[in-house]
């Protein structure tokens, strides 16, 4: 085993790619800065991109070394591995109007990252209630793209409307 393949390791994969969604959806923000609604929108889910990773902070430091030093789950780790994989600036270029920013967005809290986060909370989480609210936490920020997305852009013909800037 190397340290590369540690629980340790699966953390520290978990978080920064929790940090590279905060970026995402900060580049997010910036490029419909001129649709206040929608800007603060993707700012508030990157302030939960951030909650997502201290909490993944403070379950791994209540971890014990020997639990840390554990051989991680390989297909979680590979998970892992694949959410670090992304361009935030490739990603953020390719996109031309909301609707590109919507399906990226949908493609992205329905991927990797957020399987290892929920991943993460099942294993090393030993309290119940914890793990309750932060699995109810990732369901309501996954779900919050479809319920409370700015009403005005709701459909896709007028998210192709709003073009994106910078």
């Amino acid at each position: 085993m190397t340290k590369d393949t540690t629980v340790a390791a699966l953390f520290d994969l978990a978080i920064s790619a929790e940090k590279l969604a905060e970026e995402l959806y900060h580049g997010l923000a910036a490029k419909f800065a001129h649709q206040p609604v929608v800007a603060d929108f993707w700012n508030r889910y990157a302030e939960e991109e951030a909650m997502h990773a201290l909490w993944l902070t403070q379950l791994r430091d209540g971890l014990s070394a020997e639990e840390l030093s554990a051989q991680a789950d390989p297909t979680t780790l590979r998970e892992a591995q694949a959410a670090l994989q992304v361009s935030v600036k490739q990603v953020l270029d390719q996109v031309q109007d909301l609707e590109d920013a919507y399906q990226l967005v949908n493609e992205l809290e329905n991927a990797e990252t957020n399987a290892v986060f929920d991943f993460l909370i099942t294993h090393f989480s030993s309290d119940d209630k914890t793990q309750s609210f932060l699995r109810a936490q990732l369901t309501e920020h996954v779900g919050r793209l479809m319920i409370d997305f700015p009403t005005q852009f709701k459909g896709a013909a007028m998210r192709r409307k709003v073009m994106a800037q910078g």
